[in-house]
């Protein structure tokens, strides 16, 4: 599925100084808003409501459908969004001495875990499992584990989901365990290229490790689709996002000579380089990155990457604007409701989109597009305010009671 972040789950602290209004509590967690974040995050729940659009069109004509299914790539870019806004918050609370594991668990538990939670009723009702009730997938749902198996991710043609797209969010949750000891340990270019290519080598060695297993017992397709969604195959977009940060952290430092702030990046693009060729040249490496998605998902995430470069340059460019940066706003519940608003629109006589083909198919898949993406904003618009914001507050509150505590 503002990271999802995930998904849009994710504040936007402030590494230096803005002259961007500043938002906070009392708590000593204060938010600056940049819009090019907010943007960021508003073009990928576009990219992947596009792409769940195209998908209730199976007669449409296949470039176009080609096209949608690239929409994918919108949980990519979510997760370098939100290692990003991670990295700017965590470094800003140690500028301030409160930068603290228990504090981020406990706020990232309250960003996501609320709203995520009344998705899983509201989708048990709406559209219950038609295997029935399945303990088991729920708790793990819940507890955020779901990715870390096929049973439990629902790869499996009768698999129940529990909460469309819940993959990315448990992915994105696993991160975040994670995510205090890489801040800790990637503090330089040089140390995010290498935690970049640790990344390749952990996805290399787990999928050499457990494919054969899960080959055996759940088959090809479901084993596929579990190793391309599991946090080992998507660490490296997260790696990818520390290097963002780093870059759009000298960029932003103008007071450094000009080579100073280009250093970083020339460093990324090196390493792009390679990353390149040896996707170029498949026999180079593992059998994992023998197949065309692995090298596919790199490339997609690294162009990515510099398309949030290119806004972060250039923060005032018609592509940071008002609408993309509203629907940014509340991307995470947009992630996860417009599942919902597609299914519904999709199954409507006007739209009929299992039985449209050719040129019809494309004219109806456009119009689907355009009714679901408003009315998915206007939802999300009232679950932000009535359950994610306050959900903030509560999180920011108990965080600092806690390190309060800590502190006596």
């Amino acid at each position: 599925m503002s990271t999802l972040d995930t998904i849009g789950v994710v504040d936007s602290a402030a590494l230096t100084p803005s002259s961007l209004p500043a938002t906070g509590n009392a708590h000593g967690h204060k938010v600056i808003k940049y819009p090019y974040i907010d943007a960021l995050r508003g073009y990928a729940v576009l990219i992947v409501i596009l792409s769940h659009t195209g998908g209730m069109f199976p007669e449409l004509p296949y470039p176009i459908k080609k096209l949608t299914n690239m929409g994918w790539t919108g949980v990519q870019l979510f997760f370098l969004v939100s290692c990003v806004t991670l990295m700017m918050s965590w470094r800003s609370d140690e500028k301030k001495g409160i930068a603290s594991p228990v504090r981020f668990w406990i706020r990232r538990y309250f960003r996501i875990a609320p709203m995520y939670y009344l998705a899983a009723l509201f989708y048990l009702l709406v559209e219950p499992p038609i295997g029935g009730f399945d303990l088991r997938q729920f708790l793990a749902t819940i507890t955020f584990i779901n990715a870390w198996h096929p049973v439990l991710l629902s790869t499996l043609d009768d698999g129940w989901r529990v909460v469309p797209g819940g993959w990315s969010i448990s992915v994105e949750f696993s991160f975040y365990l994670l995510f205090p000891l890489i801040v800790t340990l990637v503090r330089t270019p040089r140390a995010g290229i290498i935690f970049s290519i640790i990344s390749m080598a952990i996805g290399v060695a787990a999928d050499d490790l457990t494919q054969g297993y899960f080959l055996r017992h759940y088959g090809e397709p479901a084993t596929s689709t579990f190793l391309y969604f599991w946090l080992p195959n998507q660490l490296f977009v997260f790696a990818l996002g520390t290097l963002l940060f780093f870059t759009i952290d000298a960029l932003r430092n103008t007071s450094a000579p000009a080579w100073a702030r280009w250093y970083p990046s020339l460093q990324i693009c090196a390493c792009v380089a390679v990353i390149v060729v040896l996707g170029e040249h498949p026999t180079m490496l593992p059998s994992y990155f023998s197949n065309e998605e692995p090298p596919l998902i790199f490339y997609v995430s690294i162009i990515l990457m510099f398309f949030s470069i290119l806004l972060a340059a250039n923060p005032h460019s018609v592509w940071v604007n008002k609408p993309i940066r509203a629907l940014g706003t509340v991307s995470f519940s947009a992630y996860i409701f417009h599942f919902f608003v597609v299914h519904q629109l999709a199954a409507l006589p006007i739209f009929d989109a299992r039985h449209q083909v050719g040129v019809t198919a494309i004219v109806v898949c456009i119009l689907l597009f355009v009714v679901t993406v408003p009315i998915t904003f206007g939802i999300s618009w009232i679950t932000y305010k009535f359950i994610e914001e306050p959900m903030i507050e509560l999180g920011s509150r108990l965080a600092s009671s806690v390190a309060s505590r800590r502190h006596r």
